[in-house]
């Protein structure tokens, strides 16, 4: 609840914010090719989309918004059940099942690798070959239309990047670690994990658990660092 109310909150921050912003808006207008005028923000999710804001023009042109704040040095960026995500990236029934076997094992033994030395091969074939898909997953429904906006609650600092700026300049390099994959050295999958506080009646060797759920994670300093080339445009929010 409390990351929720965060989340939402910075999304607000954002939306309010960046329409203030006319050099901002001006570049927008300039990058994504907009001859109508600033009209208003608004939330994203009365679009019943993933973003999670908009920025509207009164020519009928928008500019969907995916807002990240962050104060630590990671950021979830999406997750969902295993079922879900092998569905997503049709993975078929007897990956499934290992892959499920994998994040149980892991569930029980936090010391050990999610995916051990013998299944490297076939599973960094998979990553390997689906970590463009994954990261746009992870970011993006419609990255022609859309922004990365970067809220370091810290600083005040927004930065913003275009989606399809960014899944062409992204590391897609895969590497295994004990909690699972990384992709280039920004975004990590792997096992939820928590103490699943809401969940307590359930046992965490259950796939059913909340923890043993997948996500993908970010580190937002590090990805701030490696688009420094791409950076569309940036501000500060103004301090009360």
């Amino acid at each position: 609840m409390g990351n929720a109310y965060i989340g939402r909150n910075a999304e607000n921050i954002i939306q309010n914010t960046i329409i203030e912003q006319a050099e901002v808006i001006e570049i927008l207008r300039d990058y994504f090719k907009i001859k109508g005028n600033l009209k208003n923000s608004a939330g994203g999710g009365i679009y019943g989309e993933k973003s999670d804001g908009r920025i509207n023009f009164d020519c009928g042109h928008y500019i969907d918004m995916n807002i990240k704040s962050f104060t630590a040095a990671f950021n979830q960026l999406t997750r969902t059940t295993i079922s879900k995500f092998c569905e997503e990236f049709n993975i078929k029934e007897d990956d499934k099942a290992e892959l499920q076997t994998l994040i149980i094992a892991k569930s029980q033994n936090k010391s050990g690798m999610l995916f051990p030395l013998e299944v490297q091969e076939k599973w960094g074939k998979f990553f390997a070959e689906n970590a463009k898909q994954l990261v746009k997953w992870g970011f993006s429904s419609k990255p022609n239309r859309e922004i990365l906006v970067l809220f370091n609650r810290k600083t005040n600092a927004v930065k913003i990047y275009a989606m399809r700026d960014i899944l062409r300049k992204i590391n897609l390099d895969v590497t295994f670690t004990k909690g699972g994959v990384n992709i280039g050295g920004c975004i990590s999958f792997q096992r939820k994990g928590g103490n699943g506080v809401h969940s307590k009646e359930i046992p965490k060797n259950l796939l059913q658990h909340p923890g043993n759920n997948i996500q993908l994670k970010l580190k937002p300093i590090k990805l701030i660092a490696e688009l420094s080339q791409i950076l569309l445009a940036e501000y500060l929010v103004p301090q009360n």
